[in-house]
């Protein structure tokens, strides 16, 4: 670009005593400033230069585990309650079809895949999940599962660990679609999302008198950090390197833990269940660089989802929300899967004005501002190349 700004200096001083040739050549240069940024001079990003100095690598494929926060539809195969393949959900969505997200269209992964140049993954349960349908990402996550198997064993659900079985099978399969040489090779460079460990709390804990009994808050997120201490290092040992780890979110601001802990008449969130999050999170935080030291060769990111969603939901208007309190579907208080349904009177007409969609899980509008936050620290920390 100096370059150029030179050239054109020299030409303008060579031409200054004829108007006629300054304009002409004005354009000209002008013509050639254009070219000169479009071949990558001037250093756009994506074309001469990356924002990490031209270090970045293609993320062959994007893999999750967790739990309705990530779960693209692998519930609708397990033969269990918790499901959302029925209309309003995905309404929004590209298809227009639900699909067994719980929201009305996308959620994050979905978004950050779309980033990242890679396909929206399947659930790995779909029957479509075979072939060069997997080579690009698969998803394990299980509406309603969490670390511990308790927490949802009578809902016919897969807890985290059982996720960790199936993605032995994935490896498998992928190894007979491109060989074994390239699965290793996919496995250990892919993305990885892990979104689970809140539902131990809000389906077990906060509803469990007997471990309320057994154990306090701290000890409690002593047992369940442990587990996901488990759960990583297992999930590192399958050939994962790339993690990305989501903290707890603000849980007391569900609608449905405000309707059961709080009153119909409460608009604040439950500070208390909320600052069991905060707790847990900080352990979290503090434990993720101490995996990393003892995993080799492990990229551990941990992705804040606490503070964006409780700034939303006690600032709505700041972000262009009007309803944070009730959800978009039915009386918005207590409706989340087959209690949110299409003939749930009171639906809203446009879910992009509400934080929730349910009254447990986000709108499609709430997870793509989490995916734009998220994507730029993935971007970052991992090095890796965005398709935009």
């Amino acid at each position: 670009m100096a370059q150029a700004q030179v050239m054109y200096s020299g030409l303008m001083m060579n031409w200054s005593s004829n108007s006629l040739s300054r304009e002409l050549i004005r354009r000209v240069v002008l013509v050639v400033l254009v070219l000169w940024c479009a071949c990558g001079c001037c250093g756009v990003e994506g074309w001469g230069s990356s924002p990490s100095g031209g270090n970045n690598v293609v993320v062959p494929a994007l893999i999750l585990f967790g739990d309705s926060t990530v779960d693209v539809g692998n519930n609708n195969f397990l033969g269990s309650m918790v499901r959302s393949d029925f209309l309003p959900y995905g309404r929004d969505f590209d298809t227009r079809t639900p699909t067994g997200r719980f929201t009305n269209g996308r959620m994050v992964a979905d978004f950050v895949a779309t980033r990242l140049g890679l396909p929206m993954s399947l659930p790995y349960l779909h029957p479509n999940a075979t072939g060069q349908n997997i080579v690009k990402g698969i998803n394990f996550a299980s509406a309603a599962s969490g670390y511990l198997n308790t927490t949802s064993s009578f809902l016919k659900v897969a807890p985290a660990f059982t996720q960790l079985e199936m993605f032995e099978g994935y490896k498998v399969k992928l190894a007979g679609v491109v060989g074994p040489a390239k699965a290793s090779s996919i496995v250990s460079e892919a993305l990885y999302f892990v979104s689970a460990g809140s539902n131990d709390y809000i389906l077990n804990y906060f509803v469990n008198p007997v471990l309320q009994n057994r154990y306090s808050v701290s000890e409690f997120n002593a047992l369940l950090l442990s587990r996901q201490t488990e759960f990583v290092t297992k999930l590192h040992t399958a050939g994962a390197r790339k993690i990305g780890i989501l903290g707890f979110p603000p849980v007391g601001c569900i609608p449905a833990q405000i309707t059961i802990f709080g009153s119909i008449e409460q608009k604040t969130c439950v500070e208390d269940q909320n600052a069991v999050a905060v707790a847990y999170n900080k352990g979290l935080q503090a434990a993720i660089p101490k995996w990393q030291a003892s995993l080799p060769g492990s990229q551990l990111l941990y992705l804040d989802t606490y503070s964006l969603l409780y700034d939303i939901f006690n600032n709505p208007s700041k972000y262009g929300y009007t309803s944070t309190r009730r959800a978009c579907c039915g009386e918005g208080l207590i409706s989340t899967a087959g209690f949110c349904n299409e003939n749930s009177i009171g639906t809203c007409s446009d879910a992009s004005k509400y934080v929730f969609f349910d009254s447990l899980h986000p709108t499609q509008s709430i997870y793509k501002r989490a995916a734009d936050v998220y994507h730029g620290q993935l971007v970052s920390y991992f090095k890796i190349k965005s398709a935009f």
